[in-house]
């Protein structure tokens, strides 16, 4: 009897732990097998350039075979700035659409979501720059613009360097550039006022129109981002892109700016941005060739020049100071986005991964214009 009882209870067991056993087992099978598939897709994408190796500036961004990699590096895990912004959502100079993509990477079956973004996070006056792209006002300078540094899992980063380069007018009319450094306390933040950068400008208020470059240096990472003044419009409707070595600046239709009446703008200077620094690569005449102008004949109408060897520059993003009237003044407008805010790709594919219960997660460190960023791509198995 004893033998019986201790059998069923054996029987019983088995019947019920095995297969849960077989489900824990599958379901980890199956995880695995989704990262084998995210970590081989990704190696794809960050360690081919593609065909043609230069696709990113090609006419129609509409590679053979996909891959961001740079053509030509002796390095792995660098990427081409040129192939990573055909995946930047709007980017006026033309993007790739996520279903040729999955078709090219093999992907029918799968979604995904791939992002790049800088090592930390870095917040000025409350404004996440990963996330909305908001202005800074002439009271936050005066007062003390805050500067918070952290970890992408949001833990506060200290004895982080802090340099800020300030472009602005004064008087509408004259334009100049100064710097203010400091690092962040034990929670991880620091404050930059306009006395920081100039202490010799009597009323603030002189000042019209501003862009600040923040340069954030933990241990030997850098990243980058910028924030401008509140209030000049271009910022919402005028395009900007960067394509090998060619920017241009435009102004779409059906933006409000198409009136005559409105007048001319002029490109009065080009400043380059990248890790070291900035420079000004173009400074302008105030001749028919640097004028903005509405035509009836085109669908858009801008700016755009060929720079030979700005490549050279690893150009991270530009700061276009621009003469516009009514009144007559100068305005700064940054560009491309979203680059001028850190990141590279905010969010391409699918959004629908962030709630997917298997989705898998893998990030890889990849090179940009010489700077380090963390390449992150989530993939999931579609419900038939």
């Amino acid at each position: 009897m004893i033998g019986l009882v201790i059998t069923g209870i054996i029987a019983v067991s088995a019947i019920i732990v095995i297969p849960n056993l077989s489900y824990v087992n599958l379901l980890y099978m199956d995880q695995q097998q989704l990262r084998n598939i995210a970590l081989d897709t990704m190696k794809v994408m960050l360690l081919d350039a593609g065909y043609p190796a230069n696709w990113g500036t090609t006419g129609d961004f509409d590679p053979d075979r996909f891959g961001l990699a740079l053509a030509g590096s002796s390095s792995f895990y660098v990427l081409d700035p040129d192939k990573v912004q055909r995946l930047v959502v709007g980017n006026p100079t033309g993007v790739i659409e996520y279903e040729d993509i999955r078709t090219k990477l093999k992907l029918q079956g799968y979604g995904f979501n791939f992002r790049i973004i800088p090592p930390f996070k870095v917040i000025v006056n409350d404004i996440d720059f990963d996330g909305e792209s908001n202005p800074i006002t002439l009271a936050n300078l005066t007062s003390g613009v805050e500067v918070f540094v952290t970890y992408n899992v949001g833990s506060p980063i200290p004895k982080a360097s802090v340099e800020a380069t300030l472009f602005y007018v004064l008087d509408r009319s004259d334009f100049t550039t100064t710097k203010a450094s400091n690092s962040t306390n034990a929670l991880g933040n620091c404050i930059l006022n306009l006395s920081d950068f100039n202490p010799g400008i009597q009323d603030p208020y002189d000042i019209t129109d501003f862009v600040i470059v923040f340069k954030v240096t933990v241990a030997d990472l850098t990243t980058i981002t910028s924030s401008y003044m509140e209030g000049f419009e271009a910022q919402h409707v005028m395009n900007a892109s960067i394509v090998g070595e060619n920017i241009t600046l435009a102004i779409p239709e059906g933006t409000g700016w198409e009136s005559g009446s409105k007048g001319s703008r002029w490109v009065d200077n080009v400043v380059v941005v990248n890790e070291e620094g900035v420079w000004i690569v173009y400074n302008g005449t105030r001749s028919q060739e640097d004028q903005i102008r509405w035509s009836e004949s085109k669908d858009s109408w801008g700016w755009s020049r060929l720079f030979s060897g700005l490549s050279y520059l690893n150009p991270l993003f530009i700061i276009i100071n621009l003469s516009v009237p009514q009144p007559r003044r100068l305005v700064l407008f940054l560009g491309p986005d979203p680059n001028w805010k850190g990141s590279r790709v905010e969010a391409y594919g699918d959004p629908s991964g962030a709630v997917a219960s298997s989705a898998v997660k893998v990030q890889r460190d990849v090179i940009i214009s010489g700077m380090t960023y963390i390449a992150e791509l989530t993939l999931w198995k579609e419900s038939p």
